[in-house]
């Protein structure tokens, strides 16, 4: 089955005024729902205690080693617990400001037989 199918169809109000509609499909929406998951504070979600992570609250934390592995787990986490993905490549960068990271997540759309490269920005407080 292709991307150009529509195996996984959703919404989202984020492009809208980039593309004229709500509609999202396969690689996007599996996208959109990690990001979502990533987000979501452990036990944030309703009936379901152990969704989410603790990476909400870690930019509060210093970017220590100790942070870094937590964030590195987390992520491994959240990649491992959707079975439309594989996780391929994970690279967690310190930037120069010494204030924020980049995850590099390389990952497969098992189904869709695809490919995707993810950057994920996250600043620490000073």
């Amino acid at each position: 089955m292709t991307a150009s199918n529509g195996l996984y169809r959703g919404y989202s109000s984020f492009e809208f005024e980039q593309t004229g509609s709500f509609k999202i499909n396969d690689v996007e929406l599996i996208k959109l729902d990690l990001l979502n998951h990533i987000f979501t504070r452990r036990g944030e979600r309703v009936m379901m205690p152990r969704f989410g992570t603790s990476i909400p609250d870690l930019v509060f934390e210093p970017l220590d080693e100790e942070t870094l592995e937590t964030l590195e787990s987390e992520l491994r986490l959240v990649m491992d617990y959707d079975p439309r993905v594989e996780l391929i490549e994970l690279d967690i960068i310190e930037n120069a400001d010494g204030n924020s990271i980049t995850a590099g997540i390389r990952i497969r759309c098992v189904e869709l037989d695809v490919v995707e490269l993810m950057n994920l920005n996250i600043e620490f407080g000073t």
